[in-house]
């Protein structure tokens, strides 16, 4: 069993320093042993250069501020530029009139506070309402910022049945690595849209980031306050970089860091592959970073699938024919289940093959976690791959992602599956007797055996899409402390005030939850015994620049 004892201790070698125990002080575990020289000075620093690092970085450069930004990854935009390009926005933009659909900010707050909804239940209503007073003026802070946006879009309830946003697409003028489909009306719907105009932003008022450029830690003076980080260059060596006014930590999630997903779900090995990797493999440094200086770390258990994706012959998401990121795979969903069955390492079936979140109690992901090692074929014959077109061979899928064979047993030796001829021959039985007496497949769906040769088995994979969670913030979107909590519970001393501030973990968090994950020990739980009291008297313009990052940068969705 994973605790966060032994996960502090095993997780130091690839955080490159411990975690803090519950209840320590900044000062126990931070790096207060300050470096005798900086080797540069900026006003803010910003970890990570997506969506909500961006925000940040551009808000403070607004207010005069010198920004530096540090991407750990040898790409610029994170996540965020190569998502679908799909914003959750409500509160009555302008999209939203133009559309028709009437909301306000006191609408959006009431919908975001619904005890109805499970989803939202466990949000803390400060953070809640600054959410949905500033939501409505993020479209037109975007476009201010040079986003434009598509004439399309999604109402409430169409795109994802869980949330009530109005979905506002994004317009950009090339698909980039994501692979995007050209729009009816000209151009692209993606993540491209924002982080291109953010760049030439930026860079064009003087901002610098600096790619391959990893935050390990911040460094905390003798009062408490964070005024420098220590990044790792290249090449290895470190710069200490002082930051006179602040620093953000939006390095992404840990979606990629296989100890630290394991917290949100022990079901999250390292077999399992993150959405985006390797154009994007977010480790959670900016996270570790924040708890070793006292932050506090809130997480969500895993439900179904905006946590999770899955892909056909190939280990990479996401990206088109000929990308040097990875091979696209195969598209297989919908009525396309209906032809093909899904075996584990030993050749049997474990599901019911239909595309569907929630397939009576449990879901498909359930039962695919559950099988050994996560090691999952999609079998199918020839017939079915001509009908959809599905090229088995490089490039769509990967080498040692699909294999082909004339016989099923031939194919059943070719990918180690003992029991594939035998549970092929059953399931060919029940589609003559439409009646799957295994897994309850609907008749419907028992169209089609597999009996054509050459016959076909493709590697299926299970992605981590989406984690929910990260530091504790309060509604100046600044990160809380274990000891900011016990000051306020026992009322013994002033807290200390740390110059350091939230972005959200990914780009998706904040909008479609109101980053709900930031606050909250679990789903059943709600977060009153983690509901912040009322900031006191700091109305600095960087607080409301952070602020209003954190209000504008957490609305990019993710999902493609």
């Amino acid at each position: 069993m994973t605790t966060r004892r032994s996960f502090l201790a095993a997780s130091t070698a690839a955080a490159a320093g411990a975690f803090i125990s519950k209840g320590a002080s900044a000062a126990d575990v931070a790096t207060t042993q300050l470096p005798a020289k900086w080797d540069a000075e900026t006003d803010v620093l910003v970890a990570g250069s997506g969506i909500a690092g961006m925000s940040a970085a551009i808000s403070a450069l607004d207010k005069g501020a010198k920004v530096l930004v540090m991407e750990k990854g040898k790409n610029y935009g994170g996540c965020a530029i190569i998502n679908g390009g799909i914003i959750a926005l409500g509160g009555g933009t302008r999209t939203q009139k133009e559309h028709g659909v009437e909301d306000s900010p006191e609408k959006l707050y009431k919908k975001l506070t619904n005890p109805a909804h499970h989803e939202y239940r466990k949000n803390t209503p400060e953070l809640v309402k600054k959410y949905s007073e500033w939501c409505p003026g993020t479209q037109v802070w975007l476009e201010e910022h040079g986003v434009k946006f598509l004439p399309t879009f999604t109402r409430p309830g169409k795109y994802d049945s869980q949330h009530h946003e109005s979905y506002h697409h994004i317009w950009w003028k090339d698909s980039g690595e994501g692979g995007r489909k050209p729009q009816p009306t000209g151009g692209f719907m993606t993540g491209r849209g924002i982080m291109m105009p953010y760049y030439e932003y930026f860079t064009g008022k003087g901002g610098q980031i600096f790619l391959e450029h990893k935050v390990l830690d911040v460094y905390v003076n003798d009062q408490g306050a964070v005024i420098g980080a220590k990044v790792q260059k290249p090449d290895g060596s470190i710069m200490n970089v002082k930051a006179n006014k602040g620093v953000v930590l939006a390095g992404g999630s840990w979606k990629a860091n296989p100890e630290l997903r394991r917290l949100t779900d022990p079901r999250f090995t390292e077999n399992m592959i993150s959405t985006g990797y390797p154009f994007v493999a977010p480790d959670g440094s900016a996270i570790l970073a924040g708890m070793r200086a006292g932050g506090m770390y809130v997480g969500d258990r895993c439900e179904d699938t905006p946590h999770l994706r899955r892909k056909f012959g190939t280990a990479h998401y996401g990206f088109p024919k000929g990308s040097k990121y990875g091979a696209p795979g195969l598209g297989i969903s919908g009525p396309r289940w209906a032809e093909v069955i899904f075996t584990n390492k030993s050749g049997d079936r474990f599901v019911k093959e239909l595309d569907k979140a929630n397939l009576g109690g449990y879901t498909f992901y359930d039962a695919a976690l559950a099988q050994p090692e996560q090691f999952l074929w999609t079998v199918f014959d020839d017939a079915t791959a001509k009908k959809y077109h599905w090229d088995t061979k490089a490039p769509t899928c990967e080498e040692g992602y699909a294999f082909t064979a004339p016989t099923i047993a031939e194919l059943a030796k070719l990918t180690n599956q003992p029991n594939l001829e035998q549970t092929v021959a059953r399931y060919n039985g029940f589609v003559d007797a439409k009646k799957d007496d295994d897994f309850d497949k609907p008749a419907e769906s028992l169209t089609k055996k597999i009996e054509q040769g050459p016959f076909h088995a493709v590697r299926l994979v299970l992605c981590v899409h989406n984690l929910t969670g990260g530091l504790a913030i309060n509604d100046n979107a600044r990160y809380e402390t274990d000891q900011r909590f016990i000051c306020r519970r026992r009322n013994s001393r002033r807290s200390v005030r740390r110059q350091w501030y939230a972005s959200c973990h990914h780009a998706g968090a904040l909008g479609r939850r109101t980053c709900s994950s930031q606050l909250t020990d679990n789903r059943k739980k709600p977060a009153g015994n983690r509901r912040l009291g009322k900031n006191e008297d700091n109305k600095s313009s960087l607080v409301r620049c952070a602020l209003t990052v954190f209000s504008r940068c957490g609305i990019c969705s993710e999902c493609s």
